[in-house]
């Protein structure tokens, strides 16, 4: 009965001793995603872009896959003038902060801002929790972790959306 009783308390201890962080990380991220701001795409102006931020889509294949997929807008029938619009408008990379050690949780952030004013015209922030220091020693190293925010599809599926991959065609529309 003591060996039974050792053996429950060594796997007892030995998965709280791997899994703690993990546990802990998903209730804190689960805590970050449901706080009201914290997550999402926030527009705080829409803009009106003139003809000359355009350029012809590209007819040929080859060409069309150089271009980068975040300068179309209007369902991908008009793309956006990377250079022109960079004249004026600064578009910042995803800065990436560490919100927790535990898990460790990370935020990840992109803005659109307005050179002439240094306006914030518009921004998206998502979530990345890593689960914890064990998942992150996989085998495979294909951990990947959780992301929020995930929004349902029409068929009722979980899917999850990068905030920031339509930032800019929800900020900026055709004139």
């Amino acid at each position: 009965m003591k060996g039974i009783t050792w053996i429950f308390i060594i796997l007892v201890g030995g998965y709280t001793f791997c899994y703690w962080d993990y546990h802990l990380s998903n209730y804190l991220f689960k805590r970050y995603c449901n706080e009201e701001g914290r997550t999402g795409q926030f527009i705080y102006e829409r803009v009106a872009l003139e003809d000359d931020y355009f350029m012809p889509i590209p007819k040929d294949k080859v060409e069309l896959r150089r271009v980068d997929s975040s300068f179309f807008i209007d369902e991908r029938r008009s793309l956006i003038d990377k250079h022109k619009l960079m004249q004026d408008f600064n578009i910042s990379r995803q800065n990436k902060t560490v919100i927790t050690s535990i898990g460790p949780i990370l935020s990840y952030e992109k803005s659109i801002v307005r050179k002439s004013d240094e306006k914030v015209l518009s921004k998206s922030i998502s979530l990345l929790n890593k689960k914890g220091w064990l998942s992150r020693k996989s085998i495979l190293g294909t951990t990947v972790g959780d992301t929020c925010s995930k929004y349902k599809h029409i068929t009722g599926l979980v899917v999850t959306k990068s905030e920031h991959s339509d930032l800019l065609g929800n900020t900026f529309y055709k004139y």
